[in-house]
């Protein structure tokens, strides 16, 4: 196999054709969701404690190596825990990164949606870093239908940036950063744009950019501080990188300096910094996160327990902090659902918690609506499944030997307690219908599951017809509904505008 394969389509995709249901017959119609966080999540399907092991028992079991015996691994002894996992963006599949330097590709179960029972999960791909794994990212465009977009990046410790194939978990070719001392640096940040035609790599002072059809050393570099000693610009090490849904050509960079950078795609220029004041630090950024409209920047930083929501339209200023437990320098990733209702995120005492972003509290806050303890370990992170009902959550951390003299003699350990494992949950709730208004907002038709209430009890105790959309008695069909409330409608001299906000599912413009 050629290292380097043909050129991977960058063509723009309507990101709302691929991730969500339309029918094209009813006026651009389309399905969405609605999740039901009253109720808990229910376990689908998970590792259990295939990975409660060393980084050298997890290294020998996958059979990384022919001789283990012969190669140096620092940290040998450690536990394999859980950093970050992603769903593709088909949502056929998870992508894992782990203590052990391994990325690994779980397969999404095909009755995944349907059984009552926990499905075990085992990896179909593993490719091994070779250092310690900074970051690693999906590529945008990635159908499992079309073999040449199934790829993903990965950064690591003084190593090339590598595009892997997702199914033969070979490198397809490499992009490589060298500085002033003529090494090679590994970025700690990584992403995509939009149309994944741009890979954008974040260091010490500096964002490099490369195209994704030359691979090697040639990149765009531009530096966030104009020198070392300069107070101007953002300064630190990038740490995180994310471009604005809304295509405006803004991305943010979050940096270890404690600041948050704007920045303009079309020159890379620097349009605005966010940071804390003096009453309050925002701490070391490790994530940021655009709302789907684009008008709110989420952030949140190691040794904190908030992640934070931006006002990135005028001001710039905080509008409200999400509460969790995360005083630990490991990053415990967020992640919000496609509409941008919802944001899940998980906590160092392992729950998982959900803030609705849409329905908010008498403060003018997002209401938390979901609490639940997911794992018995700290959760690393929380991916949603673009268009399932599903939500993927892994769990683990580094833990440390106490030398205190009292605790050894009784023979405890602070943290005796390990799970290292990777989950997915099935949300409960039902389909509905939508279309857009005139301002692009997503509309609830009022044909939609009129029956909801009255078939709850029964989608509960039938787990087949979970994933399904509810026609209510099963007898009308979707165009029977529509027809029949338009008619009412026009009869009535109504007009959509004048809904009921019950209708109205978010305020949310999509791509």
């Amino acid at each position: 196999m050629e290292e380097i394969r043909g050129e991977i389509p960058v063509t723009a995709v309507d990101l709302v054709a691929s991730t969500i249901e339309t029918n094209t017959e009813n006026n651009g119609y389309f399905s969405i969701f609605q999740y039901d966080f009253i109720q808990e999540l229910s376990l689908v399907c998970s590792t259990k404690k295939q990975f409660n092991s060393s980084v050298l028992d997890s290294l020998k079991q996958n059979k990384m190596f022919e001789k283990l015996e012969d190669i140096y691994i620092p940290n040998a002894s450690e536990e394999n825990f859980f950093k970050n996992a992603k769903w593709s963006p088909d949502g056929t599949c998870i992508l894992t990164s782990t203590n052990d330097n391994v990325l690994r590709i779980f397969d999404l179960p095909r009755n995944a949606l349907e059984t009552a029972d926990e499905l075990d999960l085992n990896p179909v791909l593993a490719c091994h870093a070779g250092e310690t794994i900074y970051d690693c990212c999906w590529y945008p465009m990635m159908s499992s239908q079309d073999p040449d977009t199934c790829c993903f990046l990965l950064s690591s410790r003084e190593h090339p940036i590598h595009l892997w194939d997702a199914y033969t978990g070979k490198v397809r070719c490499s992009y490589t950063i060298i500085d002033h001392r003529d090494e090679i640096v590994g970025p700690n940040a990584l992403s995509f744009n939009l149309d994944g035609s741009k890979i954008y790599c974040g260091y010490k002072n500096m964002i490099k950019i490369f195209d994704l059809h030359r691979p090697g050393r040639d990149g765009q570099d531009c530096k966030t501080t104009p020198s070392r000693k300069s107070r101007e610009g953002q300064k630190g090490i990038i740490s995180c990188l994310a471009f604005n849904p809304d295509r405006s050509g803004l991305y943010a960079a979050g940096s270890y300096s404690q600041t948050i950078g704007l920045y303009d795609e079309s020159n890379n220029e620097l349009c605005c910094i966010l940071q804390g004041t003096e009453n309050e630090s925002i701490g070391d950024i490790i994530q940021v996160q655009f709302s789907r409209d684009g008008k709110y920047l989420f952030s949140s930083s190691r040794k904190d327990d908030y992640i934070r929501c931006w006002d990135i339209r005028n001001t710039g200023e905080i509008l409200y902090k999400l509460e969790r437990s995360g005083n630990t320098n490991q990053r415990l990733s967020f992640d919000l659902d496609i509409t941008g209702s919802f944001l899940v995120t998980g906590s160092l005492d392992g729950k998982m918690i959900v803030y609705d972003l849409i329905n908010l509290n008498p403060k003018g806050h997002p209401r938390k609506v979901l609490d639940m303890l997911a794992h018995d370990d700290a959760i690393s992170a929380t991916s949603i499944h673009s268009t399932f009902p599903l939500i993927v959550s892994c769990s683990g951390q580094r833990k440390f030997k106490s030398i205190d003299a009292d605790i050894l003699e009784k023979g405890q350990n602070q943290n005796n307690i390990s799970d290292n494992s990777l989950k997915i949950w099935r949300a409960k709730g039902n389909y509905a219908w939508c279309y857009y208004g005139a301002e692009g907002e997503v509309v609830i038709h009022p044909a939609t599951n009129i029956e909801d209430e009255e078939n709850t009890t029964t989608k509960e105790n039938n787990p087949e017809d979970q994933g399904t959309i509810n026609y209510g008695d099963g007898t009308n069909s979707l165009e029977a509904d529509i027809a029949m409330i338009e008619e009412q409608d026009v009869n009535a001299n109504t007009v959509s505008d004048n809904l009921s906000d019950n209708y109205i599912m978010s305020y949310v413009r999509f791509i």
